[in-house]
């Protein structure tokens, strides 16, 4: 099946701090970009194809945990360590995250009328040919796994994701009680779909251990570079 791997390292759009790499499983060298709107085009062209699967993550979180009881209101998702989506960070970039988000997701659904079903079920990847599938996932950049500039987290995320294509519901790194799917809110408002019972589920994790340390094709974008 054919099907492309990608990534958004989220931040600040004005400040040169958003990254986005892709991997095509198979062929190694991950493209990287600092520029959103040559996301949208490339993203455009993948779906255009019409028979290629497309997986997209974001270093944000896309689901929150909502406690039965109040005592646990404010803790963090199982596994996030020192990394809560709700320590002052994590309650920012989850923001600035759906934010990003939704803004791509609706200008990819506004550029292309492709066939591709989006879903948070990992155990659909990589899908078939009759069904080719937007899968959304949380890229969760953190410690060891932090290179030295965002392209090159994007680049880990989405290589990690290759690397364990066949094996994603054994490297799914956390979890949450009652969850609450925020990027379903996304998927609704940007028009990839109408069904409210995806709120209630999460999407797959992935945790990288260490940074990806490989060749990196930074194209032709003049944004692109190894200081931010």
């Amino acid at each position: 099946m054919n099907r492309v791997i990608y990534a958004c390292d989220i931040g600040s759009i004005r400040a040169g701090h958003f990254a986005w790499a892709r991997v095509v499983p198979g062929q190694g060298t991950p493209h990287v970009s600092r520029s959103i709107d040559h996301l949208v085009t490339q993203l455009s062209e993948d779906a255009y194809e019409g028979s290629k699967s497309i997986a997209i993550g974001f270093e944000s979180p896309p689901f929150m945990p909502v406690p039965a009881g109040s005592a646990s209101l404010g803790h963090g998702r199982e596994n996030e360590g020192n990394r809560s989506m709700f320590a002052a960070v994590g309650a920012s970039v989850t923001t600035l995250g759906i934010h990003e988000a939704v803004w791509i997701l609706r200008a990819l659904r506004d550029t292309t009328h492709s066939r591709l079903q989006y879903t948070f079920d990992w155990t659909l990847w990589p899908g078939n040919v009759e069904a080719p599938y937007l899968p959304v996932w949380e890229a969760f950049v953190a410690g060891a796994a932090h290179g030295r500039a965002h392209i090159c987290d994007a680049a880990t995320a989405a290589m990690f994701f290759s690397d364990n294509e066949n094996d994603l519901g054994r490297v799914n790194a956390v979890d949450a009680e009652r969850p609450l799917c925020l990027i379903h809110a996304v998927a609704l408002w940007a028009n990839w779909s109408a069904e409210l019972s995806g709120f209630n589920g999460n999407c797959l994790v992935l945790k990288p251990e260490h940074a990806y340390e490989g060749d990196i094709d930074r194209g032709q974008d003049s944004r692109d570079g190894v200081a931010n």
